[in-house]
């Protein structure tokens, strides 16, 4: 349960008996040892990680009603639920107050992660070994103050075993309730203690199948109305649909018949005014499968009475694979096409199409590796002083490739869109054109469909923290309450994010795409004071206890600037039994990397207005101009142990988080509403290039630029009606306010 007292640092002893010592232990929320923290602290121990029936830590935090998984989660990727899409290796973060995955810091025995995802913003768990997980220390409240950067919804430090003698094997099974997915995980721990020292090594082993969205009512269809929702599916779809354009955007003019192969088609067998839709939902997967190896290895060893040397070292690698929407296209059919039908004679049309019934889903595997290594070293200094210094390496790896998607420069050689290539091995008149007029699947030869599915995207991601870590804490003096104690400390972190990819959906052979290669340096310094003001010394009726802490920290980063952050704390107990405590702090997150550093790009797209589709330009990229995002916490709470009523702890807080500056592309978080949101009027302009010269000329000059991206060459200047800025900005702020009952 949340928590702001103190963790137990010794043992009573009877009379004569020596008193047997406990070093004392350090929590989330201070970096004082022996310290209380005023902020509320979840500790999620490993009795109650294993009673929650959950088999990995990320799980069991998923669980947590202070969690929101909708970002950045496995589950959330090809469900439309997470709409930023940076989750490339279908990790699993933790998303504090619901501030995003960003705003999270989530720390391993005190030590941050590298970041995860295409951005590199998020810690994954998912490859941490549950069986080497001692406890979990969440802390719901903003804490840039003692960790820095994103430390704004709260943070989550994951303490992993160390005293261990031994060795313990655990087996786990399980199925769904509904069936799949199934699940089986096995680990295995080893411990050995010695005068001074210990090592423990943890090896864990988990596989997990896929759950398909077809055995899920509710994700087996984009048709939502049965549960209160929308009809979400598209007008891309099996038969096809002809588009017409008029003044208003792309429309719905005619529904190609089913139960025909599109061999002399007539005109006056389109349906006017009618649409097919398809289910981009059918045979898409909500869990991909899963295999995960995870090791962790940890040793500690004294160096007479005065120095500990520590090293862990952490790997883990996770394979997947996931079944996504089957590819769609608007294929453009000229006369030339054997197939070719036309309802209003022109040269050319238009079909909106599907290729689920002939091609299946798109597919897409990858690999997530974890590596993170820690050296450390902790020395007793006179007095009751200790100083802790440490260097730490963290890695994140994702490589992932899409396959079995239609390339669209070879479906336009197929349709007769575009001369046959000679650098491709398909050739239409040789080997024939595709049609795209079928009612019934059969209509296209498999050898045809292997030629243009031939599609496939692969990317690499790799993400590094590196850290040099100082701190030091101790005794200043004496108060009438207790000793006034503070920790100071600094560190050095260098991050960077390099990123690699090629595509082969759009152009007759593979391209690079855009890729990233960034990094950054931060210097911070910290400083925090616990002062006990009322303490067994001197307590008084109603006053049993007072404490106050301040602490605070500066970081300068490289390419964003400086940022300094207090926080301040009280405890009051007013009864034995009885805590009263409050928190105010700042917080803040820095830019990712590649918010700030992404190349510009432009793309095109088709977005709704009303009925009507408008082709729009996309302007994407960085801002170097970006602000880091800032927060001001404040909590308030009380917990109450009654001594007659030994076990029961009750506690309530009260919090609110005033998020500022966030960062976000608002027009892709909109992206189905961009064109009629007017909270999106500023980052939306509506040209008409056929009637205005100045249009014509801003849209010609965009679509000669080298960040033109090559699938969305082709269309000329008139066929577009809008441009869109898609680039970071600092935009909205956020209130959240709630309270915790425990």
């Amino acid at each position: 349960a949340p928590t702001g007292g103190a963790v137990a640092t010794g043992a009573d002893t009877a009379s004569g008996a020596a008193p047997a010592t406990l070093e004392e232990l350090q929590v989330t929320g201070t970096h004082i040892r022996g310290g209380r923290t005023a902020s509320p602290l979840l500790v999620i121990d490993r009795a109650a990680l294993d009673r929650s029936g959950h088999a990995t830590v990320a799980a069991a935090l998923g669980a947590l009603p202070q969690n929101f998984s909708g970002v950045a989660n496995e589950g959330a990727n090809t469900t439309g639920a997470d709409r930023i899409g940076r989750n490339i290796g279908y990790g699993s973060s933790v998303n504090l107050r619901g501030l995003g995955p960003d705003a999270t810091l989530v720390l391993v025995n005190g030590r941050r992660l590298a970041g995860a995802g295409s951005f590199g913003d998020f810690a994954d768990l998912s490859t941490l070994p549950s069986a080497a997980v001692q406890r979990v220390e969440v802390l719901l409240d903003g804490a840039s103050a003692l960790y820095g950067a994103d430390a704004v919804g709260g943070v989550v430090n994951i303490i992993m075993r160390r005293d261990y003698e031994g060795a313990e094997t655990r087996l786990t099974a399980g199925v769904g309730t509904d069936g799949e997915p199934t699940e089986l995980q096995l680990s295995q721990a080893f411990g050995r203690r010695w005068d001074g020292g210990g090592v423990l090594l943890a090896y864990e082993l988990r596989r997990r199948s896929r759950l398909s969205g077809d055995d899920r009512a509710f994700a087996a269809d984009a048709d939502l109305r049965p549960f209160g929702g929308s009809d979400q599916r598209l007008t891309n779809a099996f038969p096809g649909n002809i588009l017409t354009t008029g003044p208003s955007g792309t429309l719905v003019g005619w529904a190609i018949p089913a139960g025909q192969d599109g061999v002399g088609l007539r005109p006056q067998d389109l349906i006017a005014g009618q649409a097919n839709l398809g289910n981009q939902r059918r045979g898409v997967d909500i869990l991909p499968r899963q295999d995960l190896h995870a090791l962790y290895v940890a040793a500690d060893q004294q160096l007479g009475e005065a120095v500990e040397l520590t090293a862990d070292l952490r790997y883990g690698r996770r394979d997947f694979d996931v079944r996504l929407s089957s590819s769609i296209a608007n294929i453009a059919v000229p006369r030339a096409n054997p197939f070719f039908v036309s309802p209003t004679g022109a040269a050319s049309h238009t079909v909106a199409y599907s290729f689920a019934e002939e091609i299946g889903n798109a597919r897409l595997d990858g690999r997530q590796e974890s590596l993170a290594l820690t050296l450390g070293a902790t020395a007793r200094l006179p007095r009751d002083w200790r100083t802790e210094g440490y260097l730490a390496f963290a890695q994140e790896e994702t490589t992932t490739h899409g396959f079995n998607t239609v390339n669209t420069a070879l479906l336009a050689e197929a349709t007769g869109a575009v001369a046959d290539r000679p650098e491709t091995a398909f050739s239409a008149p040789r080997d024939g054109y595709f049609n795209p007029f079928s009612g019934t699947p059969g209509a296209n030869s498999p050898a045809l469909l292997a030629a243009i599915a031939v599609g496939s995207s692969d990317s690499r991601t790799r993400g590094q923290v590196m850290s040099a870590n100082l701190q030091a804490d101790g005794t200043l003096f004496a108060l009438p309450g207790g000793a006034l104690k503070a920790a100071l400390g600094g560190q050095l972190r260098r991050e960077t994010l390099v990123r690699t990819g090629t595509s082969f959906v759009s152009t007759p052979a593979p391209v690079a795409q855009p890729s990233a290669d960034v990094a950054r340096s931060v210097v911070a310094a910290f400083l925090e004071l616990r002062a006990p003001l009322v303490g067994p010394a001197n307590r008084r009726r109603g006053l049993e206890r007072l404490e106050v802490s301040l602490a605070g920290r500066v970081e300068r980063y490289g390419d964003v600037g400086t940022t300094a952050n207090p926080k301040a704390g009280l405890l009051w107990a007013p009864l034995e039994g009885l805590s009263l405590r409050a928190t105010y702090g700042r917080s803040f997150r820095a830019p990712a990397l590649r918010e700030v550093h992404d190349a510009q790009s432009y793309s095109g797209s088709l977005l709704p207005l009303g009925t009507a589709r408008i082709r729009t330009l996309l302007l994407n990229g960085g801002n170097p101009d970006l602000r880091p995002e800032t927060a001001t916490t404040w909590t308030a709470g009380a917990d109450w142990a009654p001594a007659a009523l030994p076990g029961l702890r009750l506690g309530v807080t009260g919090f609110e988080v005033r998020f500022e500056d966030r960062i976000g592309k608002p027009v892709q978080e909109n992206i189905l509403n961009a064109l009629s949101d007017p909270a999106l009027t500023s980052f939306i302009t509506r040209i008409s290039p056929a009637d205005n010269a100045a249009d014509r000329a801003r849209i010609e000059a965009l679509l000669a630029s080298p960040a033109l991206i090559p699938a969305s060459a082709g269309f000329p200047p008139e066929a577009y009606g809008a441009i869109a800025d898609n680039r970071y900005v600092n935009t909205a702020d956020l209130r959240v306010s709630g309270v915790d009952l425990t």
